[in-house]
């Protein structure tokens, strides 16, 4: 999934159209016209979205906002949503659009037929969108699933969109903390910088030989060194392995 580019209706009123295609089959299961990218419009829209079709086992996405952002793993409140959801977050290399080839396409496609020009208003983009949209599951024939169209091979998630979050526990022995505003904990009566991104989630501290490895669950976030001031020193986020962007190809 991927945000294309904003463009403005009509009337002058900005639209930022987020994507989201299932990559086995391009079957595209939204088109979301907001009204901007922030965390809270964007998880918003995926609500509805996991409520319709599931959870999926992965959401591959680019490296920006507000997908991901330069913290700790490289996630933002929303990837973290993502991940206590139990959906695994895929991140494309830095500047290497061509990981999520076929989806920057559909978005040439959709520039072409229903942004150049636009409807006359966002009302009216999203009636023209919904009718391409329909077109491009049911009626186009697409090259990379055999010259089918994709309602003939996407099967909804089984995968149910939870009520509410399970709480995170942790080992006995470890540490746990509350992520509070600016991405704070508190140990020891000091402050400690995490992540903003973990705002709201309970953290597990164990304790190691250069300090306190901090986990989201079962994902190391990184470690906090001994000295009582320092802010948390980030793990790498393994990142999607090549050989899944050839298949998507």
């Amino acid at each position: 999934m991927d945000f294309k580019g904003w463009f403005r209706s009509g009337d002058g009123e900005r639209i930022d159209p987020l994507t989201i295609r299932d990559m086995a089959s391009h079957y595209l299961i939204a088109v979301e016209l907001l009204r901007d990218q922030s965390v809270e419009t964007t998880r918003a829209a995926f609500v509805q979205v996991f409520r319709a079709y599931g959870l999926p086992a992965a959401i591959r996405v680019d490296n920006g906002c507000p997908f991901g952002s330069e913290g700790a793993l490289g996630l933002t409140r929303l990837s973290v949503w993502w991940i206590r959801l139990g959906i695994r977050v895929e991140f494309i290399t830095p500047g290497c659009p061509g990981e999520n080839g076929a989806h920057e396409q559909m978005h040439k496609i959709y520039q072409a037929e229903q942004a150049n020009p636009p409807a006359p208003s966002l009302r009216a983009q999203k009636h023209r969108t919904a009718q391409w949209r329909e077109e491009y599951n049911h009626v186009r024939p697409h090259e990379g699933v055999g010259l089918r169209c994709p309602a003939e091979v996407y099967r909804r998630s089984t995968r149910a969109m939870p009520k509410k979050l399970r709480p995170l526990s942790y080992p006995r022995g470890w540490l746990s903390r509350l992520v509070k505003g600016k991405g704070m904990i508190s140990l020891h009566g000091r402050g400690r910088f995490v992540g903003e991104a973990f705002e709201g989630e309970r953290l597990g501290l164990k304790r190691s030989a250069s300090g306190w490895d901090v986990y989201l669950g079962t994902m190391l976030i990184g470690t906090l060194g001994a000295d009582e001031t320092g802010g948390i020193h980030a793990a790498r986020y393994r990142r999607f392995p090549r050989r899944t962007a050839k298949t998507e190809s």
